[in-house]
């Protein structure tokens, strides 16, 4: 009974080792029988852009098994929200310096000018422009980054037609969510 016990510990130090969790030293004691302890191990998933950690705790005396899972990820916006205000209500903010969040449904494209939509079909519905004189001003083709992402974007808005918009001079004035401006 001893071999057995010897070599299932030696079998769970190796399936541990190879899956880089510590074993503590008392379940190695072959002398005598491990007491019932609690043992706790950590796994870290690295390296990528959101880091998670799991935490998982067993009691060997019962057979609750309590996990905690948290999650470090880069935060949604970098600029404040104090002045954010939806898509949907920019009409009542027309002639006011504002920074206005949605989701690009659609983008459109005319003569080189990109339009950013935040509803299909855009008609009476708020928008962002990108004319063609400011689009070499960018890194990347606005076209396709900013399409079905959620932005935060920042400038004047007025009314073209009875529409409000934006008019975006700089990809400093549209910040994608999780990812910051990364177009500029």
């Amino acid at each position: 009974m001893e071999k057995k016990s010897i070599v299932t510990t030696i079998l769970i130090a190796i399936m541990a080792f190879s899956g880089g969790v510590v074993v503590s030293p008392y379940l190695l004691s072959l002398g005598t029988p491990a007491q019932p302890q609690a043992v706790t191990t950590v796994f870290t998933t690295a390296p990528s852009s959101t880091s998670q950690t799991l935490v998982s705790q067993v009691s060997s005396s019962s057979t609750s098994v309590q996990q905690t899972t948290s999650a470090s990820q880069k935060p949604k916006w970098t600029t404040p929200g104090t002045s954010v205000i939806s898509w949907t209500q920019a009409t009542s903010y027309v002639d006011q310096t504002k920074t206005v969040e949605g989701t690009i449904v659609y983008v459109g494209t005319s003569g080189g000018t990109i339009f950013l939509d935040f509803h299909y079909p855009y008609q009476g519905y708020f928008y962002a422009v990108i004319f063609s004189s400011d689009v070499s001003s960018f890194r990347c083709s606005p076209a396709q980054f900013y399409s079905n992402k959620e932005v935060r974007i920042t400038g004047y808005v007025q009314l073209y037609k009875g529409t409000p918009e934006i008019i975006v001079r700089s990809p400093t004035q549209i910040e994608v969510a999780y990812v910051g401006f990364s177009c500029s």
